[in-house]
């Protein structure tokens, strides 16, 4: 889908979270397409360095297009204040499940509150739409059946014991709490929900998602062995492509989209790794362990903790609504996971 750049620059789009990987991304994918970009962070310490990024991935970048704000997602006074004179909100900006919280109400709260905070304040300075960054983790949870294909009509079940970690809750309860919030009858929005699998693809700095440690692990020689997992991917310029057609195609407006392209088991990603470098073959390990070995482990580790529920599971998710709306073509897995190694190595991360 092509999008015309004809008259972007009179319309200005919040972008919460820009410091973030998919963030960057989307600012980028904005500012290429003539918009102009007003974004969001916890700190203003880093909007020189993250101009500097923007600048070296965007062409002929005016002082007059980019600018940031600083925002906190439970201060709804900061998002009034981000939200004057703009007409388009991607709402990216999500708090990040360090070590596993002890307290899941730590991940759960400013999940939630941060998503109602932004669309009050959009709602209240008459946005025209919101589109927001939610994940596959509110979509293929918590289902008996383990091994099947989900899409948009699917919830993740919250009362599902095995595999709902804190993170997985925050995505899908900000996520129903941002529908319940536009369905009120005297809301007048647009909303529309990208819900992205596991984030590959090309660093634009050294600071990375969760989901890129897949990676990262692999060619720092940190996973000894691999776990009989899989993983839903997609490239990282697929997901910012699409916030974009979801924000200015009428057809998205009240529609969440599945933004994946196929799963690929971690001997897969292993293997594509140590076929691509071989400068790194004896960091890249390819023996997949047992199962019995992992859930051993796991007795005595806390970050296997939760890989242990996903041993043997091959999600499936039909992108079929995505692919037709947007005539979208994914780019491949081995191109998300071979990008991401390259700007890895590039930027120093390993």
């Amino acid at each position: 889908m092509s999008i015309d750049m004809d008259n972007n620059k009179a319309k200005k789009v919040l972008v919460t979270g820009i410091t973030g990987f998919i963030g960057l991304h989307v600012a980028v994918q904005l500012l290429n397409n003539g918009y102009t970009v007003r974004g969001s962070m916890r700190n203003l310490d880093r909007q020189d360095s993250i101009l500097k990024i923007l600048k070296s991935n965007c062409k002929d970048l005016e002082p007059d297009n980019i600018e940031f704000v600083k925002a906190e997602l439970t201060n709804p006074e900061d998002w009034d204040v981000a939200m004057k004179n703009i007409d388009y909100v991607m709402h990216i900006a999500s708090p990040l499940p360090l070590d596993l919280q002890k307290n899941e109400d730590d991940l759960i709260i400013p999940a939630r509150e941060g998503t109602l905070n932004v669309l009050q304040a959009a709602h209240q300075n008459k946005v025209k739409r919101t589109v927001i960054t939610s994940s596959i983790a509110a979509i293929g949870h918590g289902h008996n059946k383990s091994n099947r294909t989900y899409t948009e009509d699917d919830w993740t079940n919250l009362k599902g014991k095995k595999d709902i970690s804190p993170y997985i809750k925050s995505k899908t309860i900000a996520e129903s709490e941002a529908w319940k919030f536009v369905n009120q009858k005297d809301v007048d929005m647009e909303l529309a929900v990208i819900n992205p699998g596991y984030v590959l693809g090309p660093l634009l700095e050294q600071d990375y998602s969760d989901s890129a440690e897949i990676v990262r692990k692999l060619m720092a020689g940190d996973v000894p062995g691999l776990p009989r997992i899989s993983f839903p991917l997609v490239d990282v310029r697929d997901v910012a492509e699409m916030h974009l057609w979801a924000m200015e195609l009428p057809e998205a407006a009240g529609k969440r989209f599945v933004c994946v392209n196929e799963s690929s088991w971690y001997k897969e990603i292993a293997m594509i790794l140590h076929n691509e470098f071989p400068e790194y073959h004896k960091k890249i390990k390819t023996l997949v362990l047992p199962d019995f070995f992992i859930r051993l482990y796991g007795l005595f580790d806390k970050s296997v903790k939760t890989i242990k529920n996903e041993l043997g599971r091959y999600r499936t998710y039909d992108n079929t609504r995505a692919v037709e709306l947007f005539n979208w073509t994914p780019r491949s897995n081995k191109d998300a996971i071979v990008s991401m190694a390259e700007s890895m190595i590039r930027l120093g991360v390993v």
